[in-house]
């Protein structure tokens, strides 16, 4: 989520941003609120694109930080997201909302692995169910 004032500029080095990874970024976004949902496209099968999706992807919010605006409008940090939150937060804010997450869920019970950095890279194939689980 970027301030409105921010979306042409931000949308500019998105736009950038795909050009320098060789990589088809279309924007969709709530121009009314400055929330954007930039879709990174790649093939999966090809060596090395989810690492490049990655790095883009820390690209593309790093832009949308530096510009005034956050990590997420309204889809919440979860997997993706969670690596870039000290873009945004202090380490004070961070240990302060891991204290409110150990206070409700101890020992990360809940939604483990989410939303605090944890020096893991999410990648859509390690979430992905197992070949005929769902046949």
């Amino acid at each position: 989520m970027v301030p409105r004032t921010q979306l042409a500029p931000v949308l500019r080095r998105v736009g950038e941003i795909g050009q320098k990874y060789g990589i088809t970024i279309a924007n969709v976004f709530h121009a009314g609120d400055g929330n954007l949902h930039p879709c990174l496209l790649f093939d999966e099968r090809q060596p090395g694109a989810i690492e490049t999706i990655m790095e883009a992807g820390a690209e593309v919010l790093a832009v949308c930080v530096e510009a005034g605006g956050t990590l997420t409008g309204e889809h919440g940090v979860g997997l993706e997201k969670k690596e870039q939150m000290p873009l945004v937060f202090s380490k004070e804010d961070m240990a302060a909302m891991l204290h409110v997450r150990d206070a409700f869920a101890p020992g990360n019970r809940i939604n483990p692995g989410k939303i605090f950095p944890d020096g893991t890279r999410h990648t859509a194939s390690a979430h992905r169910p197992a070949p005929g689980m769902y046949a």
